[in-house]
């Protein structure tokens, strides 16, 4: 990478060989732990330091600066006095090409899959149990079984807040060094209430037999990989209340009386019993694993059909202005535009599906009972765990949802789309209507937790969502300056600056490591990194194993990106197939697939009506089977459509 740079910028040259002996004398002294944990460190703070327009000492191991009066780190000193002056202040012209190069070299490693240490492992579920019990509790009675959604009308945002000026959590509001201290708590509260009811009755009733339940592609907690899972071990009470078995469990009401009023042994699915979700640890970072948690599968097989509702309704309504659940590219495009002219602010929340309450999800819906019905018949309540020993191993949830619900990532857009937008008619003095709503198209975007807001109104969005019980992420929330992140876009002074990151090293025995190396590469050579390219090719072509075509960029197709495929193509095996008329090579594709265990069940009806508008391949594909997936493989086959 470093030859990269000092080939687009010969002027560097020394100072990248500079650079490429303190890197690996860092390395031998910290090991993988300086790629992996400090250089991402360096990158957070550059980022924070472009927003103030100075950059500052950030105290890490070899970034101390080469002059005493100077804070410029001997690491990457040439192409930091680039974008700084020789004290720190950013340059009324920065070079955003070398800007992007520093961020690159920080963040290359931030994502490589290393297994983290069971000590941070314990410490993250130590912080989902401690965030959970700050929760505030709802009003109404989502835990015992006595819910009735139509109380949710009287209650708003500003009921306890008022008799509350110093919300307890996370840090203190209402003090005079805080922002929020001029902030009209009660009229702010109040716009976010209104905005709230006027996006929730856009979504209308929900009625939950004009929606199709289906499942979803992740496990399940209460079932085993192999097992079928139209056959529903158990069917809660509350469950049944708003989604009778009878209906959504059974293809017709013969198959419900025979299979579970008095089959499997004469017991009903209307246990007492309510399965718990299962938590679970999975990759991101080098210093510590992502948690969610798998639903039961009769929770999640009716989630579904209530995400499909919001997501449906949105997508049909004005709205869709402001949220598109499958498309990024609205926020994406307003975080470049935004680090050109700084108009706009992007917002990111720290554990936001944990900090999701109950009592913040029950006033923002008040306006739709019925939905607010069939989110207390979905939610699971209890999760267990067997990662800590330490802590509890069944606990009730005070959250609404976990990560791993299909309702968290919907309800969470739509619920901060509306503090966004009634903060910003509170601060521009605009009463909460459909007309002034409308009128924010283009400055107000949410996917999740990211969210775009208007700059003038950015402070007072980050106190209200604190108030409201959620956490700002200070190091990826940037309201000045020139940069901006949002979705995966980071942008400064106008340019795409994004980063790309090396995942894993090729292994034979681990095909995804080495489908990832082959994305890396492409990535990579959009940007321009050719040496980076060819180092990783021949660090999967050393393996011996494997044998990827060239393609054209953004072709579709499998394979290295090239500039010229048709003669680099010219070293795989090729022949004609007098059968179909072609010609084809020999390349290596990746191959999965599922192995179909027959069952024996009138549950196989059921699947025939969820999966109706998907025909099985071939014959042995049928319905009424159980698939357990294959692991990845890839395989050597002979293929056409390759240019030559």
């Amino acid at each position: 990478m470093l030859s990269d740079i000092a080939d687009r910028m010969p002027s560097l040259r020394v100072e990248c060989e500079r650079d490429y002996k303190r890197l690996l004398s860092a390395v031998e002294h910290h090991g993988i732990t300086f790629l992996c944990d400090t250089m991402p460190a360096f990158s957070k703070h550059l980022d924070k330091c472009l927003e103030t327009g100075r950059l500052t000492r950030s105290g890490l191991c070899h970034f101390r600066p080469y002059l005493r009066k100077s804070t410029i780190p001997r690491l990457f000193k040439g192409l930091l006095l680039r974008v700084f002056d020789l004290y720190g202040v950013l340059r009324s012209d920065p070079d955003s090409q070398a800007l992007g190069y520093v961020r690159q070299l920080c963040s290359l490693a931030k994502r490589f899959r290393v297994t983290c240490s069971d000590s941070a492992t314990w410490r993250q579920v130590d912080e989902f149990f401690k965030t959970d019990g700050e929760i505030r509790q709802p009003s109404l009675d989502w835990d015992i079984g006595d819910f009735d959604s139509e109380r949710a009308s009287h209650l708003q945002f500003g009921d306890d807040l008022r008799s509350e000026p110093e919300f307890p959590l996370f840090r203190e509001i209402g003090t005079e060094d805080s922002p929020s201290s001029s902030i009209d708590w009660d009229r702010c509260l109040e716009a976010v209430q209104c905005t709230a009811d006027i996006l929730c009755s856009q979504l209308g009733r929900f009625d939950p037999l004009e929606w199709k339940t289906r499942h979803g592609p992740g496990a399940v907690s209460d079932l085993k990989d192999k097992t079928y899972k139209y056959i529903f071990p158990s069917w809660s009470p509350k469950l049944e209340k708003e989604f009778p078995s009878a209906d959504f469990a059974s293809s017709n009401y013969l198959h419900y009386v025979t299979t579970y009023s008095h089959g499997a042994g004469g017991q009903s699915p209307l246990w007492d019993h309510e399965p718990p979700a299962r938590l679970l640890a999975v990759p991101k970072s080098f210093t510590a694993p992502r948690l969610i948690a798998s639903e039961p599968v009769s929770h999640q097989w009716c989630q579904q059909a209530v995400r499909e509702f919001i997501m449906s309704r949105v997508s049909d309504s004005w709205i869709s202005k402001f949220i598109s659940f499958r498309d990024q590219t609205g926020n994406q495009k307003l975080a470049l535009e935004a680090s050109r002219d700084s108009s706009l602010a992007t917002i990111d929340l720290s554990s936001a599906s944990d900090r999701l309450s109950c009592w913040f999800v029950e006033r923002c819906f008040r306006r739709s009972p019925s939905l607010l019905s069939a989110f207390y018949a979905v939610r699971t309540r209890w999760i267990r765990q067997d990662l800590d020993r330490c802590s509890p191993k069944f606990y009730r949830l005070r959250k609404f949802s976990t990560m791993g619900s299909a309702l968290t990532f919907p309800v969470q857009s739509v619920s901060f789309l509306a503090v966004v937008l009634g903060v910003t008619l509170y601060e521009r003095n605009l009463r909460p209507t459909i007309k002034n709503i409308a009128g924010l198209d283009g400055q107000v975007r949410v996917f999740g937790d990211d969210i775009v807001a208007p700059s003038d109104c950015s402070a007072t969005v980050v106190a209200t969502l604190e108030r409201l019980g959620f956490k700002v992420n200070p190091s990826k929330t940037f309201q000045t300056g020139m940069f901006r992140e949002s979705c995966g876009v980071e942008a400064f002074s106008g340019n795409d600056v994004t980063k790309v990151s090396v995942l894993s090293m090729p292994s034979v025995s681990a095909p995804e490591s080495v489908l990832s190396i082959l994305d890396s590469h492409n990535n990579f050579f959009k940007k321009g990194y050719y040496r980076v390219c060819e180092y990783l090719r021949k660090s999967v072509e050393r393996l011996g194993r494997f044998s990827f075509p060239d393609v054209e960029p953004d072709s579709g197709a499998i394979g290295w990106y090239s500039f010229d495929p048709w003669s680099s193509n010219v070293r795989l095996s090729r022949r004609w197939n007098p059968i179909l008329q072609r010609r084809e090579y020999r390349v290596t594709l990746p191959q999965g697939g599922f192995t179909k265990t027959p069952v024996d069940s009138d549950s196989m009806l059921l699947q025939y009506f969820t999966e109706v508008n998907k025909p099985p391949i071939s014959r042995e594909e049928r319905l009424g089977r159980s698939a357990l997936r294959h692991p990845l493989r890839l395989r050597w086959v002979w293929a056409s459509g390759l240019a030559a």
